[in-house]
């Protein structure tokens, strides 16, 4: 799925309305209520920011995405989502998610349905379309891949786009925890995702938080 031309974003914004969020913390969102949209061009490559992440250089991952690595390409996409090791994009992410999504990475066809369902993508009027985060996450699943099973399991307990299915949702929550992403009642899913995401960026430019959230088959995007 190509991240559509007209797209409108802005960044998710902390309480305040004035600060971009940056912690691995998603609030309570169900709908798009908690985005500012706002008009935006389309990103090119990362721009990167070495202090950023203590030191940590982008540039051989951005090469080999150039060159059409799947997996370069899903780990810089990660980056650009989170704003760690290079400047925050969440277009550029998009991009990037998709290249290694349609290159069959699972990892990323679950970070850009993740990116879809939550309104990064705004096509407006009308307002996003969560349901364009269905097949990535269907994509995902079908390879056996833990965060797809997650997902799309948390959209059949609530009953978001797909009609609402406890047996179907327990079944994926249960294939995903037998790989380790177990579901915290604790906290939303779309937070375990979110944290997920995070994760492997901490873990890509070696800084210790949030990396246990995540298995090292996660991170190399497998």
């Amino acid at each position: 799925m190509t991240p559509r031309a007209d797209c409108r974003i802005d960044d998710v914004r902390a309480g305040d309305g004035r600060t971009p969020m940056r912690a691995p913390k998603l609030t309570a969102w169900v709908g798009m209520a908690a985005l500012g949209l706002g008009s935006l061009l389309l990103a090119g490559a990362a721009r990167a920011e070495p202090s950023a992440a203590g030191g940590f250089d982008p540039a051989p991952l951005q090469a080999r995405a150039a060159n059409g690595d799947p997996t370069a390409a899903f780990q810089l996409g990660t980056l650009d989502y989170v704003g760690l090791g290079v400047v925050q994009d969440y277009i550029g992410a998009a991009h990037l998610l998709t290249q290694a999504g349609d290159a069959g990475n699972a990892e990323a066809q679950c970070e850009l349905g993740f990116l879809y369902q939550t309104g990064s993508f705004a096509q407006g009027p009308p307002p996003p379309d969560p349901a364009d985060a269905v097949p990535l996450y269907e994509k995902a699943a079908a390879s056996g891949n833990a965060c797809g099973e997650f997902a799309l399991g948390a959209m059949y307990e609530t009953g978001q786009v797909v009609p609402k299915d406890p047996a179907m949702a327990a079944s994926l929550f249960g294939k995903a925890a037998a790989q380790g992403f177990t579901l915290d009642p604790s906290s939303f899913p779309l937070e375990q995702l979110q944290q997920r995401f995070y994760a492997v960026a901490y873990q890509l430019t070696g800084q210790s938080q949030w990396t246990d959230l995540v298995s090292n088959h996660a991170a190399a995007g497998n």
